[in-house]
């Protein structure tokens, strides 16, 4: 007779739907953790149309059902006509059509903007390909989506959004975006989802339906109210929080070192006399009139010249984004030529808020906040134009500054001091009563100089800003220097006061005509007030007469002098330093792979650290059971017993959840399993040990051979979770310590 027909049920439908709704609701929420990398609304843009585009790829190429080779080829075709408008705007016609060079920096981007994200400070825009890892990823993970709300696998509907807020938090900003408000957005959308997810209540009964669905809506609103909770505590310990988070740019952000061969302010004689005074150096438009170009940045003082620091309380120079986010708006729109090169230094003023210049410049300018600075790698040439927005800065103070009290900015000690300089300021600062008076007595001693550059017709005075060159400033009469010398010595006197302390030197336009000479090169101090952050202050005395010194340089007349022999240097002489003349190499540029692999790394290890700490219990039990069955494997063999192998079988059927009892026989263990290959196994066993004879070697390593099919089949016709849980129980585990401890 026939048996019938088994027949199996039809599944119904999955809801793709429902899925796909809470899965891009949770790559919305996930996407905002990249807000402060971006901090433009085109990200929306980005992630939406990435996400939406995957979604509707991955629908059309399973249901049309294609070979997997054409939905590759359909999949990176789509993304190839889609990734140029979503990630690179500029590399659009009309914002919609790619351009041939868009094209070229989207593909060049799928390699280098994972780089490039860590090495341009944020927030960037839609600089370059910076938002092409952002729409790889919400690609990808839309085109995922779609295969696992299929096939009802939610891992790989997950998989996109928790891509999107790992990426905002690895590759992201020192501070997050409300980290707090973002958990808990994706803590209620995961609620949400798992209620939708829960078959419908059903009772016995009408009354019982409305009981178990009252007490299902208690359960939702204590979770809801224990989200909101967790939530609100982590918005109360958020202040105690560090304000800053290690993260990926954190260790891998390579910065530009600025060469330290020669100190700009040293080169300021070269500039402001002979014929390159009165040679034009660049011209400017849409600078006020009396408004400085800053040139060069210096906040370091070995006692032999002004330097720019790199890295620590100087900042660093890194890759500059679309715009410098500024509490005030921007209101100076400059463009500069350049006439004469200015090395690696690129001119600005004001506060840098957005700057234009052309593609290949755009990747060797690099750009410091702390200082304010930026500087071109290789410099740029004769001709060179530029233009960018600034937010306007006031005039350098020249009184007024009783009210400064020093900021916070950490600076490295003064290794060289000109000892007669801050003794001969000292005696008329010392008896001000605040820090800021202090400041402004320095100040009022210097202004008390004249200026001379040193050229015919003025007084001798000689170029340099070492500590001896100070020194003699202080001790002629009068005081004669220039730009150089005064800013130098301002900047040391307001570091002696407190008050942390840098030279700046830039062009300023006198005559409002546009065009800058080397004649308006000059040099100016910026000091750090507690409220006011840095403040702009002009050292230099006001041109006025000057009277002859007695035994002046210039009118000096050479006699004849016995010439004695040197005196021995006595211990207290100081020794001028002289300038380091060793030529620098310029730092390589580390590699785009080098990096790449270096942080791969850093996060790899961190990374399996945390899964080895999270995984402990697991492969703990999966260890101590590999040592407890190599040992009694060389027990049988060495007692020429079978008593281990057994135990191994027994052990599985604890493992599986058998009620097994210590008293029972090996056949009523095996009966109890429901394995006929552990009833067979017992029988042998049993055979073995109650036989006149010895087990032979043979005999042990044969029943041996047969343990990992006796657990094979334990461990067959049973879920995937169930066999996960057996394989790394420690009920066994327990029962083998406790008797091997007890008594």
């Amino acid at each position: 007779m026939n048996s019938p027909t088994r027949v199996r049920p039809r599944a119904a439908p999955r809801p793709v739907a429902r899925d796909l709704v809470f899965a891009s609701l949770l790559a919305g929420v996930a996407s905002l953790a990249s807000w402060p990398l971006y901090s433009t609304p085109y990200l929306a843009v980005t992630v939406s149309g990435g996400w939406l585009v995957g979604l509707g790829v991955s629908f059309l190429t399973a249901t049309r059902r294609w070979p997997w080779g054409l939905q590759a080829l359909v999949g990176v075709g789509a993304a190839l006509l889609v990734g140029v408008p979503l990630a690179v705007p500029s590399g659009t016609v009309a914002g919609v059509l790619p351009t041939l060079s868009g094209l070229g920096v989207f593909v060049r981007g799928l390699v280098d903007a994972w780089v490039q994200v860590l090495s341009v400070d944020p927030p960037l825009g839609h600089y370059d390909a910076a938002l092409v890892p952002v729409l790889v990823l919400a690609y990808t993970g839309g085109f995922a989506a779609v295969r696992g709300a299929r096939a009802g696998h939610r891992a790989a509907l997950v998989a996109g959004p928790a891509a999107l807020l790992l990426y905002g938090i690895v590759f992201g900003a020192g501070e997050g975006f409300h980290p707090e408000a973002l958990g808990a957005g994706l803590l209620v959308v995961s609620l949400l989802w798992a209620l939708a997810v829960r078959p419908r209540v059903r009772g016995m009964d009408a009354g019982h339906a409305r009981r178990l669905r009252a007490g299902a809506a208690r359960r939702t609103a204590v979770g809801a109210l224990f989200a909101v909770v967790c939530a609100g505590g982590g918005l109360a310990l958020a202040g105690f929080a560090a304000p800053h988070r290690a993260v990926l740019r954190t260790v891998f952000e390579p910065a530009y070192e600025v060469q330290r061969q020669l100190s700009p302010l040293q080169s300021y004689r070269s500039w402001v006399t002979g014929a390159a005074a009165a040679a034009p150096v660049a011209t400017v438009r849409g600078l006020p009139a009396g408004a400085m170009l800053r040139v060069a940045v210096m906040d370091e003082y070995n006692g032999v010249a002004m330097q720019t620091g790199n890295g620590g309380a100087s900042g660093s120079f890194t890759r500059l984004p679309d715009r410098v986010r500024r509490s005030a708006p921007a209101s100076w729109h400059v463009r500069v030529t350049l006439m004469a090169p200015q090395g690696e230094w690129l001119p600005l003023a004001g506060r840098l808020e957005a700057v234009e210049v052309d593609g290949d410049v755009r990747d060797r300018l690099y750009y410091n906040k702390v200082m304010d600075a930026a500087v071109v790698r290789d410099g740029l040439g004769k001709g060179a134009g530029y233009g960018f927005d600034a937010v306007p800065t006031p005039a350098p103070l020249r009184t007024g500054l009783g009210e400064l009290r020093p900021g916070g900015a950490r600076q490295p000690d003064l290794l060289q001091v000109p000892e007669d300089l801050v003794s001969a300021a000292r005696a008329r600062f010392a008896s001000a009563p605040t820090q800021g008076g202090q400041l402004q007595a320095a100040l009022d001693y210097l202004h008390a100089g004249g200026v001379s550059h040193g050229q015919g017709g003025e007084i001798f005075s000689r170029s340099g800003h070492s500590v001896e060159r100070l020194d003699i400033l202080a001790r002629e009469a009068p005081m004669v220097g220039d730009a150089e010398q005064y800013a130098a010595a301002f900047t040391v006197l307001a570091r002696e006061i407190g008050f942390p302390a840098r030279v700046v030197m830039g062009y300023v336009d006198t005559d409002g005509d546009g065009t800058l000479a080397g004649s308006e090169l000059t040099a100016w101090v910026e000091v750090q007030d507690a409220a006011r952050g840095w403040v702009a202050i002009d050292p230099n005395p006001e041109r006025r007469p000057l009277r002859d010194r007695d035994s002046s340089t210039q009118n000096a007349i050479a006699l004849p002098r016995t010439v004695l022999p040197p005196e021995r240097p006595r211990q207290e002489q100081s020794i001028t330093p002289q300038a380091d003349e060793t030529p620098q190499i310029p730092p390589e540029r580390p590699s785009a792979l080098s990096v790449v692999l270096a942080a791969i790394w850093w996060w790899a290890w961190r990374t399996a650290l945390v899964v080895a700490l999270l995984s402990s219990p697991l492969w703990l039990v999966a260890l101590v059971e590999a040592l407890r069955r190599a040992a009694r494997r060389r027990g049988d063999r060495r007692r020429l017993s079978v008593a281990g192998a057994w135990n191994e079988v027994r052990d599985e059927a604890i493992d599986a959840g058998h009620g097994i009892h210590p008293s029972q026989t090996r056949r009523e263990v095996a009966a109890a399993s429901g394995s006929g290959a552990a009833v067979a196994m017992a029988a042998r066993v049993d055979e073995l040990s109650f036989s006149p004879g010895a087990p032979s070697r043979e005999g042990i390593d044969e029943v041996w051979g047969t343990v990992r099919s006796v657990r094979r089949e334990l461990r067959g016709g049973r879920s995937r979770s169930q066999r996960f849980r057996q394989r790394y129980s420690w009920r066994s585990v327990g029962r083998w310590l406790r008797d091997m401890l007890a008594p």
